[in-house]
């Protein structure tokens, strides 16, 4: 007689599809800026705090999107490789739109596990929009995944709480407070995150539906910044970290591209082409 069995799953699963899996910082924010634009957030802010302190520095990444209750928590974001693009329940994703060529982890429903690759601990922050919201809390300790390989990954708790209030006085969205942080974030390294940020905004804004910003807000850089403003690199904005991340692929094309202008006579007996360098 034939028996049937299932598969176990060690809670060493969390670093094959979390660190090991997104080897890049900046994709792992990237993904989690475009999870925001997913849930329909018009504005993001990546913030940095103490940057130049390794035991207190964090990453807050905040969106006014749709936001999440109970339900969405329980059977969305902790349900491993669930995606609701996937099975038809999510309107178009970002993805799509920017078809990218690189496949990044969300669309296999894990990118909540960029936050694992970008920081030991995790406190999330959500309110929905709907009536009567919830302000749904959740805290991951992802050392607890990497202390108990033996353990099944089903065993693993994570703390779930409702808060009676926030301190970022959310109406909808979401907060993720990343500490624990695996990696270091200096000024070079926001400007390479900003640049690849870039990639994200509509480069033709007169004529972006979307109306979606990432704004980057980090404190120990003002000063710096500051002292590049006044010496006249402020047009540079690669070269300034605060502030909305702008995509300029149009401004450097005009800068490095020869244009070729046609103009048909009035008449339309003869066309005249001028070469601009």
């Amino acid at each position: 007689m034939a028996n049937t069995e299932t598969f176990k799953i060690s809670a060493a699963l969390k670093d094959l599809i979390g660190k090991e899996l997104i080897t890049d910082e900046f994709v792992a924010v990237f993904e989690l800026v475009k999870n925001s634009f997913d849930a329909n957030a018009s504005k993001v802010e990546v913030i940095f705090e103490n940057n130049y302190e390794p035991d207190n520095a964090r990453i807050i990444i905040k969106d006014n999107g749709k936001g999440m209750n109970y339900d969405d928590l329980k059977n969305k974001w902790l349900f491993v490789a669930y995606s609701a693009k996937r099975l038809g329940k999510e309107n178009e994703d970002y993805r799509d739109k920017i078809k990218t060529q690189r496949v990044f982890a969300g669309a296999k429903g894990v990118g909540s596990f960029s936050c694992d690759r970008l920081g030991r601990f995790l406190n999330l922050i959500t309110i929905k929009d709907e009536s009567k919201p919830k302000i749904e809390n959740l805290v991951v300790n992802w050392e607890d995944f990497e202390n108990a390989d033996d353990e099944e990954f089903v065993n693993i708790k994570v703390t779930h709480k409702v808060l009676t209030e926030n301190a970022y006085k959310l109406k909808k969205g979401t907060v993720l407070e990343i500490t624990g942080l695996r990696d270091n974030w200096d000024r070079e390294q926001i400007l390479k995150l900003k640049k690849s940020l870039a990639k994200l905004i509509n480069p033709n804004q007169e004529n972006d539906s979307d109306n979606f910003e990432i704004e980057i807000i980090a404190k120990d850089e003002l000063a710096l910044d500051k002292e590049k403003n006044k010496k006249g690199e402020k047009k540079n904005d690669l070269e300034i970290v605060n502030g909305l991340v702008r995509n300029s692929i149009f401004e450097t094309l005009e800068i490095k591209t020869s244009n070729i202008l046609v103009q048909i006579s009035p008449k339309g007996d003869y066309i005249e082409t001028t070469l601009q360098d």
